[in-house]
């Protein structure tokens, strides 16, 4: 059976890999001309940077992903310190901080029992939901039901983590991973708690050689198995055949095969299906995760941060308001993040540092104003971290910049935010309702964003093709 998978993110390769050890002809059509999606690089003089993804979490997932595919897991260090959060105001060097270690055995208040609570339900959500394509059937689930029982499952992220943390700062600390699920966490579900026991709990790590290096190894791994590639090759229409897709290509090819799978965009997916196979008002009401300003930096010079570093300035509450008003951010209330991989990887060559400034999902922002964005946050980061740094290479990517590479739709860079409603059961469907041989994969489907909820989607697909 052939199989034709759409877009070569890790979703895709992580597909690819297991169908093609079951025996499955695959061919893999990339728009861009290398692997990896969002989680792909680039390398300029002595300066490389992972593109997209820089946390490693849940190694639980990808160990059980290389074990299907009878492949050893990929080499990983943990990450120490696990993370700096610097709270403060804007260009001013004065602020307070805290950074979190491996080593909580001398952690006797609030978060360790934080983290009993949340890695109870972490541990039910592995072993009994996390690993298939939920249906509402499975709310029924007695072991989690009385999970579920213990928490306030309608409270947000921020309500549930006020019941535990009275500090302004350990608040903060216990919100900021809800911008990696796409929301905030006055939105996102106090279910998503689990992924702070990722962080705190279980732990931060770093793949050897970055995403880079594990995007490679797929890819390799995929090859030496007779997965197929083609690079540069854009899909800008799908053809169908009675309540199949046929082919998939351009105006200068159609690829045929058995089965079809888009790990693109979601929304890209249908709009270039026939009309009358277009789910139109599906996506009118549903809501976006953030896109981001992102800089790549290669620095000469002193920084002095560890690997992960969130820095929060003036009122957060109004950059995230910003967000889902769709407006560009407060210079005096903006948040951001800074990845500085040379603290853990000392075989680099260089000292690359990324910037990521969450904003709304807007590709009308100007390149100009994305500059003026990077330059304010360069001079409160060497403030705030006593960095004494110059820089040698400087890129900026905008939303535009999503949308133009990976078709993301209203350049998001995340896909759906993860709010109650789209959780779950609620998020879109890995097969299509219409064409029976067309699924999805990737963070649009279930479980959703992530690196380790993509690799999971990649093998809930699997065995729903194998099944079938």
């Amino acid at each position: 059976m052939r199989a034709i998978i759409m877009g070569a993110g890790i979703g895709g390769l992580s597909l690819a890999l297991l169908l093609a050890k079951k025996g499955f002809e695959v061919l893999v059509l990339e728009k861009l001309n290398q692997p990896g999606g969002r989680a792909r690089w680039f390398k300029v003089g002595e300066f490389s940077f992972d593109m997209g993804p820089s946390w490693y979490l849940m190694p639980e997932i990808f160990n059980s992903f290389f074990h299907e595919a009878g492949e050893s897991s990929y080499p990983i260090t943990e990450v120490e310190p696990k993370v700096k959060i610097i709270k403060g105001k804007p260009l001013e060097r004065e602020h307070e901080s805290i950074t979190f270690v491996s080593d909580l055995s001398n952690e006797d208040g609030p978060l360790e029992q934080y983290l009993l609570d949340t890695g109870y339900l972490y541990k039910v959500a592995l072993n009994r939901f996390l690993y298939k394509e939920l249906t509402l059937i499975d709310f029924l689930d007695r072991e989690l039901i009385l999970a579920l029982k213990k928490f306030p499952i309608l409270y947000t992220l921020d309500q549930f983590n006020r019941m535990y943390f009275k500090t302004d700062i350990m608040l903060k600390s216990m919100g900021f991973s809800s911008v990696f699920l796409g929301g905030s966490p006055y939105n996102i579900p106090a279910f998503y708690s689990i992924v702070n026991y990722a962080i705190f709990g279980k732990g931060v790590y770093y793949p050897k050689g970055g995403f880079a290096g594990y995007v490679t190894n797929l890819f390799e791994l995929c090859r030496k198995t007779g997965v197929e590639f083609k690079f540069g090759f854009n899909i800008s229409k799908i053809k169908i055949n009675g309540n199949k897709v046929n082919c998939v290509g351009n105006d200068e090819r159609c690829v045929e095969g058995d089965i079809f799978i888009s790990n693109m965009d979601y929304h890209y997916t249908e709009s270039v299906l026939p009309y009358d196979f277009r789910n139109v008002n599906y996506w009118s009401n549903k809501k976006v995760s953030p896109s981001a300003i992102l800089a790549y930096i290669g620095a000469e010079g002193s920084i002095n941060v560890p690997h992960h570093t969130v820095v929060i300035n003036g009122e957060w509450r109004s950059h995230f308001d910003s967000i889902d008003n769709g407006m560009l951010p407060d210079l005096n209330n903006m948040s951001y993040y800074v990845s500085y991989r040379k603290a853990t990887d000392d075989t680099l060559e260089g000292k690359d540092l990324v910037f990521l400034i969450p904003i709304s999902p807007n590709e009308n922002i100007t390149h100009n104003q994305a500059i003026n964005y990077v330059n304010f946050v360069i001079k409160d980061f060497k403030e705030k971290t006593n960095s004494n740094f110059e820089i040698k290479y400087l890129r900026v990517y905008t939303p535009a910049d999503f949308k133009t590479d990976y078709n993301a739709y209203r350049g998001t860079a995340f896909g759906l935010a993860h709010t109650l409603t789209q959780t779950g059961p609620f998020r879109p469907p890995m097969q299509n309702k219409k064409l029976k041989n067309l699924y999805y994969v990737g963070q649009y489907t279930q479980p959703g964003i992530g690196v380790p909820m993509v690799t999971l989607s990649s093998m809930i697909l699997y065995r729903k093709i194998v099944e079938e």
